[in-house]
């Protein structure tokens, strides 16, 4: 009966947080209510829009379609951190700042507050013609190092491994850097093998010359939630035979796992709009939403 009881609070915690449509369900600051001319210039990682979507119809009492017109979640993660310090935004939901991005903080001085609210994970994705399911770390290093150059040499069949990478100021690139960690050792790629956007490297990995040589990466979120047509060519394979799921990513099995950020302008005062949907966002029950978005919670 015990067990019975907490799992129909969990349950109605859920749908509480779905049919809540008010400002009134965020009030970290007194009375505060959110309304859309107070509400937070909000921008991000693509990756992250459906919890920005999810948030910002929660804290208005709005639809998502609504929501989304509120909200910009485009460009790269790059041009996103610079967006906050240079005044166009108020808060962001994004993965990790790139190094470039991180030189531009330090040269404006600006200081900004990050809290981890969620963990996704660096997946590669080849074709799914291609026999091959698992790839060591080891492999795919070598594969980026220019090491490994033949699907062959990975228990596949032979043909030339075609790696693409993205441009150097996207998250997705950010992410690589740090996971795989090849410095200069990265294989200098053709420029049309560096791909500009989320969704042209998922259509490059599965359109390539009709074949099944090409391998990409992108993160998991992305794909899994956001663009799963694309599995029905393409594969995510699994990383020391491990496959990138929720719970792998949870636990840390899966080895490339990084987190993603609520961010604001330091030393904003606690009645700040900005300041507010922050604390909520980072409270137990900003955490019970970014889990309902089938995020990895923190």
């Amino acid at each position: 009966m015990r067990k019975f009881i907490c799992a129909l609070l969990a349950v109605i915690l859920v749908f509480s947080l779905a049919a809540c449509s008010g400002p009134a369900a965020i009030k970290n600051t007194g009375n505060f209510e959110f309304t859309e001319s107070n509400y937070p210039k909000m921008g991000g990682s693509l990756a992250a829009l459906p919890l920005g979507e999810a948030i910002t119809a929660y804290a208005l009492g709005i639809s998502r379609e609504e929501a989304s017109k509120l909200i910009v979640f485009e460009g790269s993660t790059t041009d996103n951190y610079k967006a906050i310090v240079d005044g166009k935004f108020d808060i962001l939901l994004a993965y990790e700042p790139s190094e470039e991005a991180k030189a531009y903080i330090a040269e404006k001085g600006a200081e900004l507050e990050m809290t981890p609210i969620g963990a996704d994970a660096l997946v590669f994705i080849c074709s799914n013609l291609n026999k091959v399911d698992s790839l060591t770390v080891d492999q795919i290093k070598d594969i980026y190092r220019g090491k490994i150059t033949d699907w062959s040499e990975v228990g596949g069949k032979k043909g030339a491994i075609i790696p693409y990478q993205r441009n150097k100021d996207s998250g997705s690139q950010t992410l690589f850097d740090k996971l795989i960690n090849l410095g200069d050792e990265l294989t200098d790629a053709p420029k049309e093998r560096i791909i500009g956007s989320m969704i042209g490297l998922l259509e490059a990995v599965a359109e390539y010359d009709g074949s099944e040589n090409a391998l990409g990466y992108t993160v998991y979120y992305y794909l899994t939630n956001m663009e799963n047509d694309k599995l029905s060519t393409s594969k995510i394979l699994a990383v020391n035979g491990v496959k990138p799921t929720n719970d792998t990513i949870a636990s840390g099995k899966y080895p490339f796992v990084n987190d993603f950020y609520v961010v604001i302008p330091k030393n904003l005062p606690e009645d700040a709009p900005a300041r507010v949907l922050y604390n909520w966002i980072i409270s137990e029950q900003g955490k019970e939403l970014v889990k309902k978005e089938n995020y990895v919670a923190k």
